[in-house]
């Protein structure tokens, strides 16, 4: 086929589909005619001229089953079917006055028997005027499926943790540990306990205690390794009339006893040099480990 051939050929369908187009308008306007005079004609009068726009549409397109997809022709054919069904839902009402409520009640009777419904019997009824409809091998596995039953996760049961009493040790083996942090703070235990005899076992105030007077960073060394020395149950805190903390050594045997605590304090420099000049020290309590150069 040469290029003027198929040129021609495509200028003669498209000719077609304006042609089809045009007629499919003109039967849009033929029913909304049939619609305005539904009153005043006869059932079978609007029966039939539905009938004839039905069979004229048909004409239309017959023969042309597989021809190209035109949107604007298949908008009026679809325009055109469902203002059919609506003329002829009217005609039926106009003429014999059934509504949806009486259709609905209709179907009720027929199906909803007492304690069961029976739908074949509805079915047994639209069986006669249905038609057989086929369908595609592509869409066979689609028919009659079942749905997946889908059923919901439980939540599995949450176990309960067993509570396991906290066993402490009698003594702790990090004092004897030989780390430079342990052994600081074994030289701290020995001092306080010094300080503790020769002050004829008398509370310590805790704060002369840890304060050392020209460094700071010291003092919060002191009061880090008292506070861990009150954890493992070897000196202890109270407060004393003054209202300030005293520090007690703590006996092997009370030691046993008494459940561990912790002592928590703030301290900045200004309360660090206000509690220098409150005990009056120029020097402090406390001696930092000696360091082995060897």
């Amino acid at each position: 086929m040469s290029y003027s051939d198929s040129q021609s050929e495509i200028l003669a369908e498209g000719s077609a589909q304006d042609v089809r187009i045009l007629s499919l308008q003109n039967l849009i306007e033929k029913n909304i005619e049939i619609e305005q005079q539904i009153e005043n004609k006869t059932f079978d009068q609007n029966i039939a001229a539905i009938e004839e726009i039905i069979r004229t549409a048909n004409d239309i397109t017959k023969g042309h089953e597989d021809r190209r997809t035109n949107s604007t022709e298949l908008v009026l054919d679809t325009e055109l079917l469902r203002r059919n069904h609506e003329v002829v839902g009217k005609a039926i009402q106009h003429n014999t006055n059934f509504t949806d409520r009486m259709v609905i009640t209709a179907i009720n009777e027929l199906v909803f028997k007492e304690h069961e419904e029976d739908w074949d019997a509805l079915c047994a009824l639209a069986i006669p005027f249905g038609r057989p409809l086929f369908t595609s091998d592509s869409m066979l596995p689609f028919i009659d499926v079942t749905p997946k039953e889908v059923n919901a996760k439980q939540r599995a049961p949450r176990k309960q943790k067993s509570q396991v009493e906290e066993k402490r040790p009698k003594r702790s083996d990090k004092l004897e540990r030989k780390d430079e942090g342990a052994a600081s703070v074994s030289y701290m235990l020995r001092q306080i306990k010094q300080i503790y005899r020769d002050g004829d076992n008398q509370p310590i105030p805790y704060f002369k205690l840890i304060c050392n007077p020209n460094n700071f960073m010291d003092t919060v060394q002191n009061a880090l390794q008292v506070s861990f020395l009150v954890k493992e149950n070897f000196i202890s805190i109270e407060n004393g009339e003054d209202g300030l903390p005293l520090v007690h050594v703590v006996n092997l045997n009370d030691a046993e006893e008494r459940e561990s605590a912790q002592a928590i304090c703030s301290i900045d420099v200004s309360f660090c040099e206000k509690m220098a000049k409150h005990y009056n020290l120029h020097e402090p309590m406390l001696k930092r480990l000696p360091v082995d150069d060897s």
